[in-house]
């Protein structure tokens, strides 16, 4: 596909999960918000706050990546690198059901305000929608971006944008299942 075309991919993701925070989770009450999962998991906020901590890492290292990027240049075929398709293959939630133990820095605290995780997590779609609509002309392939698990494993710009909407995406199910499960109990 066009590189063109993979930010309209990205851009439309973004846009859906903001969509979907604000219409399924803006307004639940707290307590609703707080409520463990059947399964002992993570509540609707802790999987909310998981992603914040997961922006909170990419979104200043891809803003710096897309500061320094090269100019695109033709002919502008976007190529996710072997890396990349590996760990977004790892978190989208169609092709992999494995679980993964959120390493600790990553894993929610105790929340007291579960409606400005919410808010948070929306402030963060918002930003990066910002970066994908701000990448036009850069070519995302040319520079790459640390990743959570070492500063030493680093994935293209473009390939951590698709890495952090699937993240977020298999989370976003996860909180939907426990309000699923919470209203037919």
């Amino acid at each position: 596909m066009t590189h063109q075309e993979y930010l309209f991919m990205l851009e439309q993701q973004v846009e859906k999960q903001l969509k979907e925070v604000i219409a399924v989770f803006q307004n639940l009450p707290e307590d609703r918000l707080l409520q463990p999962a059947a399964n002992g998991g993570w509540s609707m906020a802790e999987c909310l706050e998981h992603l914040n901590t997961y922006a909170d890492f990419y979104l200043p290292r891809l803003q710096k990546a897309l500061i320094n990027a090269p100019a695109l240049q033709q002919p502008d075929r976007f190529k996710h690198s072997l890396l990349g398709r590996y760990f977004i293959a790892m978190m989208n939630p169609d092709k992999s059901t494995k679980k993964y133990k959120a390493m600790k820095r990553y894993r929610p605290v105790t929340l007291t305000d579960p409606h400005a995780v919410v808010s948070r997590f929306i402030q963060h779609l918002e930003e990066l929608l910002k970066i994908v609509m701000q990448a036009e002309q850069k070519n995302l392939m040319k520079v790459n971006v640390t990743t959570t698990l070492s500063p030493l494993i680093k994935i293209p710009a473009g390939d951590a944008i698709q890495f952090v909407l699937t993240h977020n995406r298999r989370h976003l199910l996860q909180a939907g299942r426990n309000l699923e499960n919470e209203t037919h109990a």
